[in-house]
């Protein structure tokens, strides 16, 4: 392995950026590169999204990352809404051509073909504020600054608006490449059935439980990171 280099490509949740996979990059073992994705921003410096649909934002990230892969060895990551990103990059890529990816990793994210459920539209600021809370994706100190939270709130609708725009059209074949689904046993809001749909996606599937909620990624104790950092190094596990 001396001088091979993996880039794992690691996409973020609802709300979310790619600073979550700060620890990641920090930990990361020889040989492998983490490379946060940015999500395009509007003109109100990263406030908001730019784009609020899925087929207007696959096709800027595929050409972001064309620009960012030094070469045809990565692995793409996504966490939540993540996850569904990385399905429609790994599926566009394959569908269209380009550079596959040597496997997909994706954590709390429900197969793509069940509609995502759109929480924003059935609460007001407040109420999203508590109900994220309640799931783990605010922490307690920053319910003191909701003034803190407005643009946060913001990308959490827009992120939410890209999921639903997407609308599944079967795939004519199953994608080759390998998929892992990592689902937290205590997720409020994927449920294992839902998990297990994954395996219409896929020629190759493998899912796996992890203690933890939704949030796996800031939660992470170690145990999905060095899942996925095996992944990148050819599916070796680490200590």
């Amino acid at each position: 392995m001396t001088g091979r280099r993996t880039q794992l490509v690691c996409l973020h949740h609802a709300g979310g950026s790619p600073i979550v996979f700060g620890p990641w990059a920090q930990q990361a073992p020889e040989g492998v590169e983490v490379l946060p994705v940015v999500l395009p921003g509007g003109r109100n410096a990263g406030r908001r999204r730019r784009y609020r649909r899925t087929e207007h934002l696959i096709p800027a990230l595929v050409a972001e990352l064309e620009e960012q892969l030094s070469d045809d060895d990565y692995v793409l990551f996504g966490h939540s809404m993540g996850g569904l990103l990385a399905y429609l990059l790994t599926r566009h890529v394959e569908e269209h051509g380009g550079r596959r990816p040597r496997a997909l990793a994706v954590a709390a994210c429900g197969a793509p073909q069940v509609p995502w459920h759109d929480v924003t539209a059935e609460h007001d600021d407040e109420a999203l504020i508590q109900w994220l809370h309640g799931i783990g994706g605010i922490p307690s100190w920053l319910l003191d600054h909701p003034d803190w939270l407005v643009p946060f709130l913001g990308r959490v609708r827009d992120d939410v608006a890209v999921c639903r725009s997407y609308h599944h059209v079967p795939q004519k074949r199953r994608l080759a490449v390998p998929i892992y689904v990592y689902g937290g046993a205590e997720d409020p809001l994927v449920s294992a059935h839902i998990l297990d749909r994954w395996t219409e996606i896929g020629e190759q599937v493998e899912i796996m439980s992890l203690p933890g909620g939704h949030f796996l990624v800031s939660e992470d104790s170690g145990r999905l990171s060095k899942a996925v950092f095996g992944l990148a190094l050819g599916g070796r596990q680490l200590a």
